[in-house]
């Protein structure tokens, strides 16, 4: 393998670092890989692996003292004016005879020639040789040098952080293609419908993807979200069964903070419906509180649609007639409890069963919980719900296969202040700290690292990072991170779209790659503004017409 010299190392050469001289026509990029000759603690020769950090281009003759005046004369000579090329580079270390990487401890000595790195040799650093690798892209310049992540590296738990625009959802989902094609069990929380695309190709909406058999949406009857279900390609329902709902639950969710008479109340109809064997929704827990505060229901008369409704009209008929009298106090907390439960009385996402935890937990396959449209504290219930709900199974019994759980705007779930008032926010920390023993891994998307507890933050062994120009975002993310050393964080500001860092024990050593290519549709792309102007001119004249019909029916076939 012949190999391309670049330039000659001068200057002071360290064991972890080194600058070397070139020109014009062999400097490297910046960011490009180079190698030099080194010392194994074998004694033998290795070739040594080094990252060009920096590249610095300066003259003698043009130097910074010297004036106008004089430098355009000396441009205006017919002689070509010599310039210095001096490069400075990171040492990444070099392989052994297992392909693991090490820290050479000797040092190359002014004047060894310094060679640009071979693609075989890149290979053998960044591209896994396991069956189950995740490509994820190219390295940057050398697009012939495939990315491979180590599967084993998700047993830690994993950070996708970026913001807004730089590409972390694309990347999210050509992640989860990866993995469902590997047989990954997976669930997405996505609450602004960026992953409800899956089943579609990227391309081309009406045609479903390679892996639409292993992908089901659930969504809340009702609730459209950002696509219709035609072009998602199918959803399921998602309801919650109310009446299997702890007492402490249903009253945060009403948003009853204190213990008063308004509480106990509730708790006392609650516990009426149980005792009467009724599967009770809100509705019927409305109307409970409406006899308790003595006030004639409203919907006595609605017309019987199955048995279940059959039974409770007679159920309450009977009640009526032997009406008991509630103490003063318990009256007037009904009273005032009505209005709690009358905004969430007729949401579609009551029902009479839950999801079924086999269908979330069999192999190969993607849950995507469509959460955009959904209330806040409802959001909040359907995360803990579900992951309280996986968790105790996988402390009890165990998960028959390892799960992955994405936490799509992981800083509204796991929020740094005040998590203690959401109960999905207690879950995560516990599947944070002790997931990885009972196969939970958690794979948390966000744009705002700062707002994430550190509790979660802390507990990702490995990091994929693209453009963050918030200071305290990156802050956040360099105390998280062991593996982002100071050249590797002053280069996030400067990533482009669709580029990355990947750190952790996902990779052999930290990495910058172009994320490839993904075959699926994403939900989380921008608007075209230039598109949607030009549709809004398109429709003006429909919409002036419309109009002027409005106006003036009796003339709206003459004009």
């Amino acid at each position: 393998m012949e190999l391309k010299c670049v330039g000659y190392l001068v200057g002071e050469s360290f064991c972890d670092s080194f600058q070397f001289i070139t020109n014009e026509e062999l400097a490297p990029k910046r960011l490009e890989y180079v190698i030099i000759k080194g010392i194994a603690s074998s004694n033998e020769e290795v070739e040594v692996l080094a990252q060009v950090e920096s590249l610095k281009a300066f003259s003698d003759v043009l130097s910074e003292d010297q004036e106008y005046d004089a430098t355009t004369k000396l441009l205006e000579l017919n002689y070509k004016i010599p310039l210095k090329l001096l490069a400075s580079a990171r040492v990444l270390g070099y392989l052994d005879e297992d392909d693991n990487i090490l820290i050479p401890r000797s040092v190359s000595l002014p004047g060894s020639p310094v060679y640009l790195a071979p693609d075989e040799l890149l290979q053998r650093f960044f591209t896994h040789k396991k069956q189950n690798a995740i490509e994820i892209g190219t390295l940057l310049y050398r697009p012939n040098v495939k990315v491979t992540l180590d599967p084993n590296g998700l047993r830690r738990h994993l950070a996708i952080i970026a913001q807004t625009g730089a590409g972390k959802s694309y990347l999210t989902g050509l992640l989860l293609e990866k993995l469902v094609k590997l047989g990954a069990t997976i669930l997405v929380f996505d609450p602004n419908s960026d992953y409800v695309l899956l089943k579609r190709k990227r391309n081309n909406l009406r045609e479903f993807s390679s892996i639409a058999h292993n992908v089901t949406i659930y969504r809340v009857p009702g609730v459209q979200g950002r696509f219709n279900e035609e072009t998602i390609g199918g959803v399921e329902p998602y309801s919650i069964r109310f009446s299997e709902l702890e007492n402490e639950q249903i009253v945060e969710i009403l948003g009853i903070s204190e213990y008063s008479n308004i509480r106990d109340s509730v708790e006392k109809a609650i516990e009426e419906l149980r005792k009467s064997g009724i599967d009770f929704t809100p509705k019927e827990l409305y109307e409970k509180l409406e006899t308790m505060a003595e006030i004639e229901g409203e919907n006595e008369e609605d017309e019987v649609i199955n048995f279940e409704d059959y039974e409770r009209k007679i159920l309450k008929k009977v009640e009526k007639k032997n009406k008991k009298r509630y103490p003063e106090e318990t009256i007037i907390g009904a009273r005032k409890a009505l209005k709690y439960v009358k905004w969430i009385k007729d949401y579609p996402i009551w029902g009479f069963r839950d999801i079924k935890l086999e269908k979330i937990l069999k192999p190969a396959h993607i849950s995507v919980i469509d959460l955009a449209g959904i209330e806040k504290n409802l959001q909040d219930l359907v995360v803990s719900k579900l992951l309280n709900d996986i968790w105790t199974k996988a402390k009890s019994e165990g998960l028959p296969y390892p799960l992955f759980i994405v936490l799509e705007e992981a800083h509204n779930l796991v929020p740094k202040e005040k998590s203690e008032k959401l109960r999905s926010a207690k879950i995560i920390n516990s599947i944070a700290a002790e997931g990885r023993k009972f196969k939970v891994f958690l794979i948390v998307v966000t744009q705002r690292p700062y707002k994430i507890s550190s509790n979660t933050l802390s507990q990702c062994g490995s990091q994929i990072i693209m453009r963050l120009t918030n200071p305290t975002d990156q802050t956040a993310v360099k105390e998280a991170s062991e593996a982002l050393s100071e050249n590797l964080f002053n280069d996030l500001p400067g990533l482009n779209i669709g580029e990355a860092i990947i750190l952790g024990k996902l990779t052999k050593i930290p990495v910058m790659v172009k994320v490839g290519e993904r075959e699926t549709a994403e939900g989380g792309f921008d608007v075209d503004l230039d598109e949607e102007f030009q549709r809004a001119l398109n429709n003006l004249d429909k919409t002036i017409f419309s109009d002027l019909q409005d106006i003036l029916p009796d003339f709206g076939s003459e004009i």
